[in-house]
């Protein structure tokens, strides 16, 4: 009878057990971790979270896809990740797991593809903005040409530093010369993608901004007052918050012919794996997490921490009130940028955009630069639709 005890003892309490859900993440931000933390006080449940970098995670999930050894249920990473579905193995999330209707419209479009949610966007941003000083700079400029009267008024010294081997800076400047045309439909050898190149070059060198200039480079020399205006992304703002206080002053990227200047922004997305999503047990544990994702006090909760724009209009409506001034700029210029493609395409831009650009410094011409990207996206994009 004892021994008979004991088994059901062990039984039950092996089935009361927390499960577990593979979670990868591409952030370091720790946002993971209070996932982990409310998922389990909620569900009794665990997420174990391995973190990667961006780039270590694309290339992880390809391999781990097409190897079928070792995958995720469930990841965090950038929107355009999206674009490589077929070849990462997703699933698209049911909609009746997705609260759409109080989702931003930019939200909807970061994580669409095909009429489908192949990711539940979390956070939105990843934008560019115009950083000054208003200490010193009372009316920040706002156009490209005013710029250059100042580098020609004192040519030795710096007025604007941004990261120059940031290719995701780089992208904003094709918005000058191919306005309103998504970056995966720019076809990069064209004349105005030439114009886009000797402009982002020329803006560098008279700004004295070395080529291996990395965003924390940019960002220290702006905190330092070597320069007057710094470009940079909203993944900045609380260093640059703690530098200066009230007097951060945060403005539009400046425009140039009449033409405005157009950030990228992009989605902090949750993806699906199709074998996480098959397996019953599990699926449950997904939905769960899906809809804790979703709620508005735990989001107003991480937003207010890490100051992110959330993927919930009404948390924003809320929360990003103009009396919040940091936070309501940011949200401001968020709402002027434009959607980051979800297309295959996207997915070989950035890595074109920086072997060109490393070999236009290393003096190769602007025209057989802007070819080598047009044929090296091409290239690839052809290369894994084949497969």
């Amino acid at each position: 009878m004892r021994k008979f005890l004991v088994l059901i003892t062990f039984l039950v309490s092996f089935s009361s057990e927390a499960k577990m859900l593979e979670f990868w993440s591409a952030f370091g931000d720790n946002v993971d971790k209070r996932l982990a933390e409310e998922f389990e006080a909620r569900t009794g449940n665990q997420l174990m979270i391995r973190k990667f970098s961006i780039d270590e995670m694309k290339a992880e999930l390809l391999l781990a896809s097409r190897s079928k050894n070792y995958m995720p249920d469930v990841a965090w990473v950038p929107s355009d990740f999206l674009g490589l579905h077929k070849f990462i193995g997703l699933k698209a999330i049911p909609k009746e797991w997705i609260k759409e209707d109080q989702l931003e419209e930019a939200a909807k479009q970061s994580a669409m593809v095909n009429n489908e949610y192949m990711g539940l966007p979390l956070f939105l941003g990843n934008h560019l903005m115009l950083f000054y000083d208003k200490s010193k700079t009372s009316e920040p400029v706002t156009r490209w040409e005013q710029l250059q009267v100042l580098s020609k008024q004192d040519p030795d010294k710096t007025h604007i530093v941004f990261s120059v081997k940031d290719m995701y800076l780089f992208s904003a400047f094709f918005s000058l010369f191919h306005p309103d045309i998504p970056l995966d439909k720019i076809i990069f050898n064209d004349e105005k993608s030439m114009e886009t190149l000797q402009f982002y070059h020329d803006v560098a060198t008279t700004n004295h901004i070395h080529p291996e200039c990395s965003n924390v480079c940019g960002r220290q020399q702006f905190i330092d007052g070597k320069a007057s205006y710094l470009i940079d992304g909203d993944w900045a703002v609380s260093d640059l918050s703690d530098a200066f206080g009230d007097n951060l002053g945060i403005a539009s990227l400046p425009s140039y012919q009449g033409v405005p200047m157009k950030s990228l922004s992009a989605g902090k997305v949750l993806i699906i794996t199709r074998g996480g999503y098959q397996n019953r047990e599990k699926r449950e544990m997904i939905r769960q997490l899906m809809l804790l994702s979703q709620d508005d006090a735990f989001l107003t909760q991480l937003i207010n921490k890490h100051q992110y724009i959330s993927a919930s209009e009404e948390v924003n409506r809320v929360s990003m009130s103009s009396n919040k001034t940091v936070m309501y700029s940011v949200y401001q210029q968020y709402l002027r940028s434009q959607s980051m493609p979800t297309s295959l395409r996207v997915s070989f831009v950035w890595e074109a955009l920086a072997r060109g650009a490393s070999r236009h410094s290393d003096g190769m011409p602007k025209k057989e630069t802007m070819e080598y990207i047009e044929n090296l996206i091409d290239r690839y994009s052809k290369k894994v639709e084949e497969q």
